[in-house]
């Protein structure tokens, strides 16, 4: 894709993006403003603001979660910051924004992000914070610019990061090129050097730069390696793969970095939902149709599916944990099968557990909630 028509309109997968960003901000404002007099979004690649087709892009639509939280019942003040290189993209910005910004809601920067990111930190104090970074291309964040971000020591700090590892693999498998020349020398050590800086580690050579591992393990690999080093820094990490349609490969993985099991569990559901909406949107193109019949629910039966297979999963996991609660378990799997299951799912599957007689409540009660003992009759 041309950068010039990046702002035409936004592709299926950048809607994904957004919505997930829209579902998720609201409650990680509502939960923090409780506490904090003042909560930031920092958009660390902005853009233009709007798409030419008058779509919203990620700077408006976080103004206007922005007046929502202002006009809730108990208002929480969430403030943007953000970040844009482009001088034309930048004009664009600052004019849809200006409303907020006179109103001291909206602060753009113009420049790099890894440039401005001391000055991000400064300005945010200790307040809690969530940063976006939706760059074009791989090679845009390094990960020496996340480290100021990944130490702070307000805990609700908090990261959605566009990972390209499919951009980042093209730029590793040019590193294997027969090419024995001085020029080719050059571009490896160079190709080699943003590589490490992207994923903040070099232990990838080892396995990537020999060219024998597969293509969709050499992205594995380079996957693994910045998650792993995202979450040294104390950090829960997880990662959505972004696809076009179902079956397709990811156009990039969103990475999503908190310190606590909730947000995980949050963006989990959002994610679960997401998923059920391609699968829906993939069913409605006559090219995708996994049934003639018109009453197929394609949804539904997914749900269903999905069903019998956590009910698999949480009976073995029950074999080695008899003695357990709701909340463990869906802490478990959360993080082992990221975005697959519902809270829903969870809830509807234990509770059909109980009622067969599979899991015994400590109370002795049907209902139960994250917390109540349950243990395995096997």
């Amino acid at each position: 894709m041309k950068t010039s028509s990046f702002f035409d309109s936004p592709k299926r997968w950048s809607k994904r993006k957004h919505r997930l960003l829209g579902k998720y901000l609201p409650p990680f404002s509502a939960k923090l403003g409780s506490k904090a007099p003042l909560i930031y979004c920092v958009d660390g690649f902005a853009g233009k603001a709007k798409y030419d087709n008058n779509q919203p892009g990620s700077p408006l639509l976080i103004a206007q979660i922005a007046n929502k939280c202002a006009a809730w019942k108990k208002p929480v003040t969430l403030k943007l910051i953000n970040v844009e290189a482009d001088p034309e993209n930048y004009k664009s910005l600052c004019y849809i924004t200006q409303s907020w910004e006179s109103s001291g809601i909206v602060t753009n920067l113009l420049g790099k992000f890894g440039e401005a990111v001391p000055k991000i930190i400064s300005h945010i104090g200790n307040a809690p914070a969530l940063f976006f970074l939706d760059p074009f291309g791989p090679t845009s964040v390094k990960f020496a610019d996340l480290r100021p971000i990944l130490e702070r020591n307000q805990q609700a700090t908090e990261l959605i990061i566009n990972f390209d590892v499919d951009g980042l693999r093209r730029i590793v498998d040019s590193i294997n090129s027969r090419d024995n020349n001085l020029q080719a020398s050059k571009r490896n050590k160079t190709n080699i050097a943003n590589v490490t800086e992207i994923i903040g580690s070099n232990k990838w050579k080892v396995e990537v730069e020999s060219g024998s591992v597969a293509t969709h393990e050499r992205e594995k690999l380079l996957l693994h390696e910045y998650i792993t080093n995202l979450s040294s820094y104390g950090y829960n990490v997880a990662s959505y793969a972004v696809r076009k349609d179902v079956g397709k490969t990811p156009k990039y993985y969103l990475i999503f970095c908190t310190r606590h099991a909730d947000g995980i569990k949050l963006m989990n559901s959002f994610i679960r939902e997401e998923e059920d909406e391609l699968i829906r949107d993939s069913a409605g193109n006559p090219a995708q149709f996994l049934l003639p019949s018109e009453e197929f629910d394609v949804v539904q039966q997914e749900t269903q599916r999905r069903r019998v297979e956590l009910r698999q999963l949480i009976l073995k996991y029950l074999q080695e944990n008899t003695q357990t609660t709701r909340g463990q378990i869906r802490h478990h799997f959360v993080f082992e099968r990221f975005g697959e299951f519902h809270d829903k799912d969870y809830n509807f599957t234990l509770k059909e557990l109980i009622q067969d007689v599979r899991l015994q409540t400590g109370h002795g009660r049907k209902s139960i909630n994250d917390t109540v003992p349950l243990t395995f009759i096997p």
